[in-house]
């Protein structure tokens, strides 16, 4: 099965025109549409993911006095706010 994804926003509830498909004229496809979610948690992990990228720079560049105890309170955090190991 060949595989396309496209996002596209919805002017008009009652239509939707999708164009410059890779597909043939005359072939069949399956159409399934999904709504996009704002999710609050995908936010925050990506918040997440970003102070830890900037955390990383600083750490690399001797910025931080001691960057296994940021490590660890980060680790901490993620743990009791997220879930996450």
């Amino acid at each position: 099965m060949n595989a396309y994804k496209k996002y596209v926003v919805i002017d008009n509830p009652q239509q939707l025109v999708l164009s410059d498909l890779p597909f043939a004229a005359g072939q069949k496809v399956e159409v399934i549409i999904l709504a996009e979610e704002d999710n609050e948690v995908d936010s925050q992990l990506e918040e997440l993911r970003q102070k830890i990228d900037s955390a990383t720079e600083q750490i690399l560049a001797g910025n931080v006095t001691d960057g296994e105890l940021v490590f660890e309170q980060l680790q901490a955090r993620l743990r009791n706010e997220y879930g996450l190991d």
